[in-house]
Order: structure tokens, then sequence, then C-alpha cells
């Protein structure tokens, strides 16, 4: 089990490198862009408030040795890094090219201090979910994990990722940033009755609700046969 000391040097060390990458390339070359530029000089931290919940939340949930974790749109790999070192292997998927590098360089870092974690802990660059059609990583082991994706996403792109959610064994998502930016109540609810709608029950993950986020736990529901 990681301890609260290791996560904290774990974060501390991360956010040097990240400034380092910062100093040294600029924020657009070094793939942090605005994102991440934030969080280093509002936040001073690589963990976000989300990675710590989503981290003890899944470590309290799953079982390292039964499942893995495939992150999609995974940015730097804050919240992959943490993972791992708490003992999951991961996947972390990431389309855009320049955070893809920022990301490689990242798990570079944590293979300096914690070999064995960048051993379980693979990136792939790509979009999902077409580059894991196919593979083994869409399958009931798999926790498939959404954290800021707020973009532009048409709604027949977004059901086709909604299509796929049964057949994972669990999924994670924050139901405003996911696809598109949805700060109403009523939108949230939208989106959670289209993914209940593919068989699956949605649970809120209560302690994100204070950062502005809502991240919810999408499961089987038990009724099914």
């Amino acid at each position: 089990m990681v301890g609260r000391e290791k996560l904290a040097f774990l974060d501390g060390y991360l956010f040097r490198v990240m400034v380092d990458m910062l100093r040294s390339t600029g924020t657009d070359a070094s793939g942090l862009y605005e994102f991440y530029k934030a969080r280093i000089e509002q936040e001073g931290t690589a963990l976000s408030g989300y990675d710590r919940i989503l981290f003890e939340y899944v470590r309290a949930n799953f079982d390292p040795a039964e499942r893995r974790v495939v992150h999609a749109g995974v940015g730097l790999g804050t919240l992959a890094s943490a993972l791992a070192i708490g003992g999951f292997n991961v996947s972390g998927l990431e389309r855009d090219g320049g955070r893809f590098g920022a990301a490689t360089r990242i798990r570079s870092a944590l293979a300096d201090i914690w070999p064995a974690a960048a051993e379980r802990y693979d990136l792939i660059a790509g979009v999902f979910p077409t580059v894991l059609l196919d593979t083994p990583l869409i399958a009931p082991q798999s926790i498939l994990i959404f954290t800021n994706c707020g973009s532009n996403w048409s709604d027949d792109f977004t059901d086709s990722i909604i299509e796929l959610f049964p057949r994972f064994g669990d999924v994670i998502l924050d139901a405003r940033l996911f696809g598109v930016i949805r700060e109403l109540p009523e939108e949230r609810s939208a989106l959670i009755a289209r993914i209940e709608a593919k068989g699956l029950t949605a649970t809120p993950i209560p302690e994100t609700s204070p950062l502005n986020a809502y991240y919810y736990h999408m499961r089987h529901r038990q009724d099914r046969p």
C-alpha cells in the first residue's frame, strides 16, 4: 500500500520535473500547455485534488492483482503514475503528440526512482477507442477512467464510446467534463441516463463535488442476466 508520505514524495518529485519542463522548453513546446502551467503556478502540485481522490477510491475498491486500469486521455500521467506505484497495471492513452511527449518524460522520471512502477505503466499514442479495438485491454478486468475530457465531442462520437462501456468491468468519469462541458445538473443527468440505458448503474463519488467535479462509478447492474 502507498502511504501518505510516499504519495507526498511522488507529488513533490513530479512537481519538480514539471517545473523543469516548463522552464526549459516553455508552455507549448513542453506539452504542458496552459492546463498544467496553471496547475504549477496556481496549485503548486503535480497531483490534482481529483487525482488524489480517485487514487484513494480505486485503491479502496479494486484489487491490483486482479484488475488493471485504462486511463483514456492520460494527460501528463500524474494519476497513472500514482496508481502504478500503488501496484496497478496502467495503460495511459493520449492523442495529442505534445502531451504524449510530456507524459513520456514524466514516465521516464518515474522510472528513475520507481522502476518497478514504471514497468507496470505503459503509454499508448492514439485516439480512444480506436487504438484499443481488438486488444485485450477492452475486458471485464479493466477499469476505464476518464478525467478531464471536456472537449467538443459530437453526440455520435460520445455514443460510440458509451457503447463500449459494458465491455469494461467498471468505468469512472466526470459527468461535467466527459466529451463536452456540462455545467447544468440536467445536462449531467441526461448523460447519466444515456449510460444507464446501456445496462449500467451510476454511483456518485461525492468527495469530488467540492472540486467542481462530478465523478461517477459506472458498473454493471446486478439484475442483468
